[in-house]
């Protein structure tokens, strides 16, 4: 018996042994310490890009964002801020910083971010895995635009728990529509964390990985 590995993972194995008994538990995220994320609302509209850098995708995902999706967001949200927040930011995503982009690799309390921020942007294009950022945006009901490659592994669907998109033009669209509808963020922001409590919520999930243990050591 297998656990804590993706949907796809566990179809994958099961094709190659047919008979291999497979659990399938789920990563997840401390609810509790991240619902005590305070909202303060900004000055101008924040959206917030998370990521390890020293992960690759995260900085091809961060060029996407800053040069194809930026300029396309910016063009109808003039005072929109960009914060690109992540450890171990190279030289070349240093100097995307300037008047309306700010990277910053030393937020200590990530949750400060998040309440900071009216939107999560994740478009990421290349990688596998479940994204904690998205994980962690939906316990702090924090709304989110992504790729559905971000949301991967997350039983996240699109127009109710987040809005996905697919290309530069699309993500900034779906990003402009947050910006200027905060009922429609707060709908989408409530519905996710509603979802990561009940699915994501690592009390629930160590109960679920203890019981296959339990039984893995019983034979």
């Amino acid at each position: 018996r297998l656990a804590a590995m993706s949907k796809d993972d566990r179809d994958f194995i099961q094709s190659l042994a047919p008979k291999l008994k497979i659990d399938v538990i789920a990563n997840g995220v401390d609810i509790d310490y991240f619902a005590k994320t305070a909202k303060t609302r900004q000055k101008n509209p924040t959206v917030l890009f998370v990521g390890q850098f020293k992960w690759l995708p995260n900085r091809d995902a961060t060029k996407f964002l800053v040069c194809d999706i930026w300029p396309k967001i910016k063009a109808k949200v003039p005072n929109a801020r960009l914060w690109i927040v992540g450890r171990n930011p190279p030289a070349d995503i240093l100097n995307y910083a300037g008047d309306s982009i700010k990277v910053d690799g030393g937020v200590e309390d990530i949750r400060l971010a998040y309440g900071k921020s009216s939107v999560l942007l994740a478009p990421i294009r290349n990688g596998r895995g479940t994204k904690y950022k998205i994980l962690e945006a939906m316990a702090t009901k924090t709304p989110i635009v992504g790729t559905k490659l971000a949301t991967e592994g997350i039983d996240i669907r699109d127009g109710e728990h987040a809005l996905i998109a697919r290309d530069a033009q699309s993500l900034a669209d779906q990003t402009v529509r947050i910006l200027g509808n905060p009922a429609l963020g707060t709908r989408l922001a409530n519905a996710a964390y509603q979802l990561v409590a009940q699915k994501y919520n690592w009390q629930k999930i160590s109960a679920s990985l203890d019981q296959v243990y339990q039984e893995v050591g019983k034979k």
